[in-house]
């Protein structure tokens, strides 16, 4: 029999096998709206092209003593029509045990990634070298700048563990303190029955929103973090008088720290606003502000970078066999508890290929949501269109509503769909 090539899982990626249920896994998507109808044959060829570039990619997940790791999937993966259940769980059997799962509708195509495998940017650039290689099986001409081709083999620091990479030695109490989150509010509403998250994508033009966010003097991310918790605070000002309002916002670690890494490079910033604080726009956006902008600094995550790694790096962890870790992570995550976040807010930023013949018209990216974490937002611009997505396990669009209203009294122009998940619940 053939010897297959096997891979490690990098630090951040090692948690997500362990917490796997039949209701619960971390995978997230990001999908891309075309000018025309996709044709799956050719988006299948697109796939196992691209493939040849991500060998790291073309895997499945596997139990070893000690740890997961990933082996060498032998199979051809499946390319199916998307029955519209957002992020419904993998069944990894019918999906030949890949970790993604590429379907397509009408002019849309989708990639749901399990965390194992990678983040949001490396999601991001295997889509994009997919949907290079589908328009080039159809002899449609597509430049590759920016884009991970065939033309230029894999490089070793692209399936690097860049936790490692940077790790140093640290105070175990230390990092715990960083790492650490108090209690925040959550949105009291019923949530959804059935399986299945409810969307709202709201898009605007970027150029728009970057103004308007330039009036304020912050980022895009800090914006609509602070116009997401704003309009909960808002609302809940009657009712709320303890509990902070947390954003937990992805940080890109390969901004800061040089990587090629196409695996996990990302920890969260964890901003607080107390309902103590003056109730305004402006106060929110300074606060979390400040309070991303001491989060984002070398020191502070050097710590959380070396914190992420102890796995490897603590004795005990390194040798602990994979079922206790995975009961103890289980029975952590299952632990009674107030909740740790309000949102999760993730820019996924502006996606850097050409538009040649304008056959791409939007990109978009949807979180995934928990009984503790409800309410998530994924954002990504591209074409002059950024998207906001909200997707939620919660029936009320309450907070979706208020933050479209409030961007439109700002004097944008808000495009809003919906998939209507509340109208198919039984409540």
């Amino acid at each position: 029999m053939e010897k297959t090539k096997w891979y490690r899982m990098d630090n951040s990626a090692m948690i997500y096998p362990m917490v796997i249920t039949q209701k619960t896994q971390s995978i997230f998507r990001i999908g891309v709206a075309l000018n025309e109808l996709v044709d799956g044959n050719f988006l299948r060829i697109g796939l196992n092209t691209a493939l040849e570039r991500y060998p790291f990619y073309k895997v499945e997940l596997k139990h070893g003593l000690f740890r997961h790791f990933l082996d060498e999937n032998l199979h051809y993966p499946v390319v199916e029509k998307n029955e519209g259940n957002l992020l419904e769980i993998f069944n990894f059997r019918h999906n030949r045990h890949y970790l993604f799962r590429l379907t397509y509708f009408e002019n849309k195509v989708f990639l749901d990634l399990f965390h194992g495998l990678c983040d949001g940017a490396g999601g991001l650039e295997f889509l994009k070298t997919v949907i290079y290689y589908y328009f080039k099986s159809q002899n449609k001409t597509m430049p590759s700048d920016n884009i991970l081709t065939l033309s230029n083999p894999p490089k070793d620091g692209e399936t690097e563990d860049a936790f490692l990479k940077y790790y140093t030695k640290l105070k175990i109490r230390e990092g715990i303190q960083k790492m650490a989150g108090g209690s925040a509010f959550r949105i009291p509403s019923k949530q959804f029955n059935w399986e299945g998250l409810g969307l709202i994508q709201l898009t605007v033009s970027t150029s728009e929103l970057l103004k308007l966010c330039r009036e304020h003097g912050c980022t895009m991310t800090v914006f609509v973090s602070a116009l997401a918790l704003y309009v909960i605070a808002k609302r809940f000002k009657e009712t709320n008088k303890k509990d902070d309002y947390v954003a937990f916002i992805p940080i890109n670690l390969r901004k800061i720290f040089p990587s090629n890494t196409l695996g996990n490079f990302t920890l969260f910033a964890k901003c607080r606003v107390s309902p103590k604080e003056e109730l305004s726009l402006g106060n929110f956006i300074k606060i979390i502000k400040e309070d991303l902008g001491k989060q984002t600094q070398k020191e502070d995550l050097i710590t959380k970078i070396s914190f992420t790694s102890l796995m490897d790096k603590f004795y005990l962890m390194r040798f602990m066999p994979v079922f206790i870790k995975a009961f103890l992570s289980r029975v952590g995550r299952s632990l009674p508890g107030k909740s740790k976040l309000t949102m999760i807010i993730s820019n996924l930023g502006k996606v850097d290929i050409d538009n040649e013949g304008g056959k791409i018209d939007r990109f978009f990216f949807n979180q995934n949501c928990s009984k503790n974490a409800p309410l998530n937002v994924g954002m990504v611009s591209y074409n002059d269109k950024t998207v906001i997505s909200f997707s939620r396990k919660l029936i009320e669009t309450v907070t979706e509503r208020d933050f479209a209203t409030s961007l439109a009294d700002m004097g944008l122009e808000v495009a809003v769909s919906s998939n209507f998940r509340e109208e198919c619940d039984v409540l």
